[in-house]
């Protein structure tokens, strides 16, 4: 390439750099690449739902932008380490149970110290020592296939405490400078981060469970368990009955067996409620609407209750969304069949109207009683833990969840801000 200089200073009249500085341009380049690894590395981190991809992402984005022949992405759960993220090394499903063999023989891992000391740590020329040493014996065919030289290990912290590390193995002839140091420490906190939000995910799941389990329990003790003791009395009452000799007669004995008939069918409704609740949304692949319609049926079938589904032009949503819009329909027609005493219901899902664009509207409309308390009382929802839920999911992504009466029955509505970015999502 031919730089041209001015006359006046010998610099580069397009860039401003001094002429033949090709190392300085070089140098920038270099920077510019990293950057963007790390705006895209930040990308993956935001947006991939699994963590092993995300690290993976990160750890070709190290590789890709600088002059590094692999790296090793190290999660460290209940005190065991194992590869969450690579580039550059060959597949070993068991390089955990190597690693291991290794530390029982003796081999000083650097990175362990890294991870404990929650400090970076550099070692040139550390492939020459790891080969030579047999403790390393079991993971030489593994640490021996990429041209690497020195060593580099960054540990992943995250509000204070280390939850694994980032090795990378630089190319022969690569010292660790400064710069590739920090941009390697920039990449360690987005798999830190990356980690933590795994983290917090499953932890946020995990109370999600729990919160749902504890519904559950509650719902069969106010309904099933209730009714299926009020059963067993009648069914003392009428074995008196028979043993004083049918002394309340036939009548008597008639009105003791509808009543557990009763019982028995309301107990039976109740529990096929809760199964309904439990089986599966298999929304991925269907659509909101489309699982909606099976669950209208599904009760429709168990309990009598006609279900008409409304809905209009929906947006590819995400995943989370979905599945929290079908629960608000079915905690709100699970209501509608236990208290409402309704014969029919209207579920309605749309994108709004004109004057409110950007929200998605999902309403839950039926012809019962209506409200014994106010609006946005724990009215008729499962002693207020329904309501909870249900506005806990509407909440959740900005959104509002409203429980009123409507021209006749209950109505409840639930607005979701969508915007195109979050449909893409």
């Amino acid at each position: 390439m031919t730089v041209e200089t001015t006359e006046q200073d010998g610099r580069c009249p397009e860039c401003g750099r001094p002429a033949g500085d090709a190392g300085s341009f070089d140098d920038a380049r270099r920077g510019q690449r990293r950057l963007a690894a790390i705006a895209r590395a930040a990308s993956s981190v935001a947006d991939a739902a699994s963590l092993s991809v995300t690290l993976d992402v990160v750890a070709r984005e190290v590789m890709q932008a600088t002059h590094i022949a692999a790296v090793q992405i190290l999660r460290v759960e209940g005190g065991l380490m194992r590869v969450v993220g690579k580039a550059g090394f060959t597949d070993a499903e068991d390089f955990a149970e190597r690693l291991e063999q290794c530390r029982r023989l003796g081999a000083r891992m650097m990175f362990v110290e890294a991870f404990r000391t929650r400090s970076r740590i550099v070692v040139p020329h550390r492939k020459a020592a790891v080969l030579a040493d047999p403790a390393w014996a079991p993971l030489h065919d593994i640490m021996g296939g990429p041209e690497w030289d020195s060593f580099v290990a960054v540990p992943l912290v995250v509000r204070g405490r280390a939850v694994g590390v980032l090795n990378a193995y630089y190319s022969p002839g690569e010292d660790p400078g400064p710069e590739t140091l920090d941009f390697l420490d920039a990449m360690a906190d987005q798999a830190a981060m990356a980690v933590d939000s795994a983290d917090l995910l499953a932890r946020s799941r995990h109370d999600a469970q729990v919160e749902e389990r504890a519904r559950l329990a509650r719902e069969l003790h106010d309904s099933v368990v209730q009714q299926v003791f009020s059963m067993r009395m009648q069914a003392k009452a009428l074995r008196a009955q028979v043993d004083a000799g049918l002394g309340g007669g036939p009548d008597g004995v008639g009105a003791v067996a509808d009543e557990l008939l009763e019982l028995a069918q309301n107990a039976l409704a109740d529990l096929r409620g809760l199964v309904l609740q439990l089986h599966p949304t298999e929304l991925v692949g269907r659509g909101l609407a489309s699982a909606v319609r099976t669950h209208a049926e599904s009760v429709h079938a168990a309990t009598g209750l006609h279900v008409e589904v409304e809905a209009g032009q929906l947006p590819e949503l995400p995943t989370e969304l979905a599945e929290d819009l079908y629960r608000i329909t079915q905690e709100a027609l699970h209501n509608v069949v236990k208290h409402a005493q309704a014969s029919s219901a209207v579920v309605r899902l749309d994108r709004g109207d004109d004057r409110v664009p950007g929200w998605l509207l999902l309403e839950v409309c039926d012809d019962g009683v209506g409200l014994g308390r106010p609006a946005g009382t724990d009215a008729g929802c499962s002693g207020g833990i329904g309501l909870v839920s249900m506005r806990e999911r509407a909440e959740r992504w900005g959104g509002t969840l409203e429980v009123g009466g409507a021209r006749r029955g209950t109505r409840v509505r639930a607005r979701i801000p969508v915007t195109p970015l979050e449909a893409a999502s």
